[in-house]
This record gives C-alpha cells, structure tokens and sequence, in this order.
C-alpha cells in the first residue's frame, strides 16, 4: 500500500474511531490525543515502541512488513475487532527487510508478530504466526477484564 493511500486509510479508521459503541472511554490527556490506529515509524527504522503504547488503553502493538502476506491478513482481522473501541490503540511497527535495527532490537525472527499490551504498560501476550490472528480479539477480551 502506497504512502498516499495509507494515510487515506489511517484517515479514515481515525474518523470512524470516534463511534464508541456505547463503551467507556480511557480519560486522560494521553488517550484523548492518541489515534486508534498509527503507525510509528519508516521501514525498518528503530522506534522505542514503549514510548508508543497508550497509558490506560489495551495496546497493540503489530510487527509487519509490505512484504508479508499474513500480516495483511491480521491487520485485517485486528481492524475489524477493535475498530471503534476506544479501550484499544493498535500501534504499527515496520520491520522493513527484516534484518532492520527494528527487528533486531525487538527479537522479530518470524512474521506476522503481535505483542499486546495492557493500559499498566505489562506485556500480557505474544502472538507469532498464526496466533496473531487472534490479536484483536484477545485485546478486546482483556480490555473487558475488571
């Protein structure tokens, strides 16, 4: 997906995120101002993904590549779970070629890789291959937790 129509489709997710649903959402400066979906680097570069993660939101946090075809698929299926739920921010990590500084420094030896997060900042799960395709849904069983 191009540069232009990615921004399109962040665009338009950020839009639609504002449908809660009826759900409560995280208070505080930090969540209000933090998009649902973003991506937060260029490929390959390294970024301090716990900087990313949002304070009293379920993150998660989606290692792919352009390259990767399951990782499309998971975005897909993380999309169509959390869109909308105001409990959830999905940050997007481009591991570029694979042999990235990225990669390296967040052990990524196999695609798609899903890390989520809880709102205290505690990995609760790591989700490779097949497995992260449940990321969504097992974000949005954790933000349910009391």
């Amino acid at each position: 997906m191009g540069a232009v129509s990615r921004a399109a489709v962040v665009a338009a997710v950020i839009a639609a995120a504002g449908c809660s649903g009826g759900r409560a959402a995280p208070t505080g400066p930090a969540a209000a101002a933090s998009p649902q979906f973003l991506a937060i680097n260029q490929p390959g570069e390294l970024v301090d993904v716990e900087a990313a993660l949002v304070p009293g939101r379920i993150t998660i946090v989606d290692f792919r590549a352009d390259w990767c075809g399951g990782c499309v698929v998971v975005e897909d299926r993380v999309r169509a779970a959390v869109t909308g739920d105001p409990r959830i921010a999905v940050r997007i990590v481009d591991i570029g070629d694979g042999d990235s500084p990225i990669a390296k420094a967040y052990g990524i030896r196999g695609l798609p890789h899903v890390l989520v997060v809880d709102g205290a900042g505690a990995l609760r799960y790591r989700l490779i291959g097949n497995d992260a395709l449940t990321a969504g849904e097992v974000a949005v069983q954790l933000a349910a937790e009391p």
